[in-house]
């Protein structure tokens, strides 16, 4: 057995834990980082990457925007915190030598990334996003941002355990975080904090009991780290932490294809489409969607049936909507390996999208009545002669009739980015307890117990990574030490 000790141990690797890291480091003291994987990240190098730093002036606008979103289930002073920190963000990274840039989510694909976020809510202009360039810049924005936190990490000598999940945090007779325990390569590894432990283990995405037993929606497909199996929450229950947010998630739909962990996302590069449920119905509006939160047209039950009537989901297209361009829009899971073809043609010869030359044939190989599929469509066709959507309101541009054969069907399944789910904190990122109390020298930050209590606004879940991630830092480095 090996045992270590240091003042600030961080367990979990990715956007979170290095700037936790960083910040303690910063601030004095010794820091060791405690990855699961061999390969540290977590979601935030596996992401399309941007992160929230309200311009100045704008803080109070942004704050009643996130507590819109949350619906009152995120405690004022977390929200309050965490926008203070992200509006320091962008200095911080220039400080690390990056480079960040004001971008936005305005996109010619459909479903549509709407900027500002979520329009309806009060504060939304204040929803500001930056990505970083850095001398990366031919890479994703996810990897370019987490190489610039890995390479400061390793600037500052912060000690890294790479392939070592957590399995055990330790305590003192107060209940107070003294360590944990971990595994690596056969051998138990025991590390002892000094200060404080600071979890940002990431989410549950990879954990199909966490998934089916939280949330509204089964099966809900990862596309992130695969190394997100909760780990982080079971060990903070285990020690009496309050739990919250579980039932929240990022995600919309996405192909599953043989030989890839996760499935490839789908996004039409032009309206020219619509989705049908498992009978050959349509059953929402399909450009209608914040694309974060496409996966709520999914909860619906019947009650005379069992199981979700959505599922699965088709994308439906004809000839002239498949040669718009490449349906396939993204860089995490399947996308990280694999360049989809511009003109999709390597995915009809795969099989991934369904060709039949008449929608009576299209249907009969999707295991679905022609004569519902047929009727689907035509009405849809009318509607979009008159302009109208008197089913599901969908606005007049995006009425495009699919009526040039062959015809296309992509079968699809829920697809999620990250959960939100964990250990409730406050806004000093002390995780706490069923009473509401802080757990001794217990910190987080990241997706593990994220602040977003309902809804969500892009680059949120980066944006918290990087604020929080500092604020948990910051405060694990200035306990005093045990035994001081």
């Amino acid at each position: 057995m090996q045992e270590l000790e240091t003042d600030v141990l961080v367990i979990g690797f990715g956007g979170a834990g290095a700037s936790a890291a960083i910040e303690a480091h910063d601030a004095g003291a010794q820091v060791i980082i405690l990855e699961k994987m061999a390969e540290p990240g977590g979601n935030t190098r596996l992401s399309n990457c941007s992160w929230f730093s309200p311009p100045p002036g704008t803080e109070a606008q942004a704050i009643e925007h996130i507590d819109a979103l949350c619906l009152g289930r995120t405690d004022r002073d977390v929200i309050e915190a965490y926008v203070k920190s992200a509006g320091t963000t962008k200095a911080w990274i220039e400080g690390l030598g990056g480079t960040p840039k004001v971008t936005h989510f305005l996109s010619v694909r459909y479903p549509q990334v709407t900027h500002p976020s979520w329009p309806g809510f009060p504060g939304s202009a204040a929803m500001v996003n930056q990505t970083v360039m850095s001398p990366r810049d031919s890479e994703p924005n996810g990897e370019r941002l987490f190489m610039l936190l890995h390479d400061n990490v390793e600037k500052r000598g912060i000690k890294t355990i790479l392939g070592a999940p957590a399995k055990e945090l330790l305590t003192n007779e107060r209940g107070d975080v003294v360590g944990a325990v971990a595994e690596k390569d056969g051998e138990t590894i025991t590390i002892k904090a000094r200060r404080a432990v600071v979890l940002t283990s990431g989410g549950f995405e990879f954990n199909d009991e966490m998934k089916a037993r939280y949330l509204p929606l089964n099966p809900f497909y990862g596309i992130g780290n695969p190394g997100n199996t909760g780990d982080g929450i079971t060990m903070a229950e285990k020690i009496g932490a309050d739990l919250w947010h579980m039932g929240v998630v990022v995600g919309s739909f996405g192909i599953r294809a043989e030989g890839f962990y996760a499935p490839f996302s789908i996004n039409y590069p032009s309206p020219r489409f619509i989705y049908v449920n498992k009978h050959g119905k349509r059953f929402t509006n399909e450009t209608g969607w914040e694309t974060h939160f496409a996966w709520q047209s999914l909860v619906a039950y019947d009650p005379k049936k069992p199981g979700y009537p959505t599922l699965p989901v088709y994308g439906i297209c004809d000839k002239e909507g498949l040669m718009k361009g490449t349906l396939h829009a993204g860089t995490a899971g399947g996308g990280r390996h694999y360049k989809w073809s511009a003109d999709n043609s390597a995915e009809v010869a795969k099989g991934w999208i369904i060709e039949g030359k008449t929608v009576a044939e299209l249907a009969q190989k999707i295991k679905m009545d022609p004569a519902v599929l047929e009727k689907t469509l035509s009405k849809y066709g009318e509607y979009c002669e008159k302009g109208v959507d008197p089913d599901f309101h969908r606005s007049k541009e995006t009425l495009q009739s699919l009526n040039t054969g062959p015809f296309y069907a992509v079968e699809m399944w829920p697809r999620m980015v990250n959960t939100m789910g964990g250990p409730r904190r406050d806004g000093e990122a002390r995780v706490l307890n069923k009473d509401g109390a802080p757990i001794g020298r217990l910190y987080s930050a990241g997706e593990l117990g994220s602040l977003w209590g309902h809804l969500y606004c892009g680059g949120g879940n980066v944006g918290e990574a990087l604020a929080v991630g500092r604020i948990a830092g910051r405060n694990a480095a200035a306990q005093a030490p045990l035994n001081s």
